[in-house]
């Protein structure tokens, strides 16, 4: 404020107009510290507090003419500091031309100078301001992501445990019940029984050893479901699928991946305001309605990582450009071979049960 509170003396002022101009000066310093206070206010009130300022230091006309906008430097970190990023760059470049238009009704360099130093400093403490701000979403969204992924996690395993070992317990307790009373009547075919009780449990525990292990494991639910806790966090709205095509483990992990890499980027350039999900029998595709490709797209390792994990899969990854804007990432699978069985656990524990309720008609008879 030292530059500026040069123009205090201007005229040489008596001393009570003097005095006013000293009070005057002060409530434009009180309220430039007071930025502080207002960046926790509701958006409107910031929007309030930027054209007050605006006000207090255009009053300063009155005294020092044109001079007013030395200024124009402290209102240009007050837009930074209060609006969003989104647009306050806007707002920036709009109001520092406004000063230069100043340099070209006073035929002065000295307003050039002050748009320069307010364009240059409030760029750079408005981009530093969103990259924290980024980073705060993006390590908020990390823990709730690590939060909602545990609990996804549990419930994906509760279900398995219940398909596994509910239809493998009930075989062995038939099975072993028949045993039971063929023990007396008939030993070698309740030693038949007991072989094949053993060798469902042994199959049991491989399918609840398979079932923890994805604990470790990218699956296409799982991201999807971060992806959407993601978003939120980053403010930017969602449409994601609520049941997804059932894929073998390869085929879900290969999607997910391919949802996980294009929500990183949408979060951290696209400048997105809603993204959609949509998957169908083996593709997923990713669009948003933010800023679109650049001129010259950068070689990120992601997306080169994602191309190569599908092309060695016999996929392909596709990046096209959004109707009306944005960018459109999709991710497509080799079709599956004809004929290809796909096996379904329920399917088959209903089959074996069914061989079960056989086998004991035909002992019993």
């Amino acid at each position: 404020m030292v530059y500026a509170a040069q123009g205090l003396t201007s005229g040489d002022p008596e001393g009570l107009v003097l005095g006013l101009r000293i009070t005057w000066f002060g409530i434009i310093c009180l309220a430039y510290l007071g930025v502080s206070w207002a960046a926790d206010t509701p958006l409107r009130v910031r929007w309030g507090y930027v054209i007050g300022f605006l006000a207090l230091i255009a009053l300063t006309a009155v005294y020092n003419g044109w001079t007013w906008v030395d200024y124009g430097a402290y209102l240009s970190m007050v837009i930074v500091s209060l609006i969003p990023w989104r647009t306050s760059r806007w707002v920036l470049i709009g109001w520092n031309v406004a000063v230069l238009g100043v340099a070209v009704i006073t035929l002065s360099w000295t307003p050039v100078m002050i748009a320069l130093i307010g364009l240059f400093v409030g760029m750079a403490t408005g981009m530093g301001i969103e990259g924290g701000r980024l980073r705060r979403h993006l390590n908020r969204a990390e823990q709730r992501v690590t939060t909602l992924g545990v609990a996804a996690e549990r419930e994906r395993i509760a279900r398995d445990l219940h398909d596994i070992l509910g239809h493998s317990l009930t075989a062995i307790s038939i099975k072993s019940g028949l045993a039971a009373r063929l023990a007396e009547t008939d030993p070698t075919a309740a030693k038949a029984q007991m072989a094949e009780v053993e060798q469902i449990a042994r199959v049991a525990l491989g399918d609840v050893r398979a079932t923890t292990s994805g604990l470790r494991q990218v699956r296409l639910a799982t991201e999807i479901a971060s992806a959407r806790s993601v978003l939120l966090a980053a403010g930017i709205e969602s449409t994601a699928p609520s049941a997804i095509p059932a894929l073998p483990d390869a085929d879900s992990e290969l999607l997910g991946y391919a949802v996980r890499e294009a929500v990183t980027n949408v979060v951290r350039h696209s400048e997105a305001t809603r993204v959609v999900i949509t998957t169908e029998d083996r593709a997923v595709t990713i669009s948003d309605d933010g800023v679109g490709i650049p001129a010259r797209p950068s070689r990120g390792s992601g997306l080169q990582g994602l191309r190569r994990r599908f092309a060695d899969a016999g996929g392909n990854v596709t990046i096209s450009a959004g109707k009306p804007r944005g960018t459109v990432v999709r991710a497509e699978l080799a079709a599956r071979p004809a004929g290809q069985p796909q096996v379904a656990r329920q399917a088959r524990a209903e089959r074996v049960e069914g061989q079960i309720e056989n086998q004991i008609e035909g002992q019993l008879a």
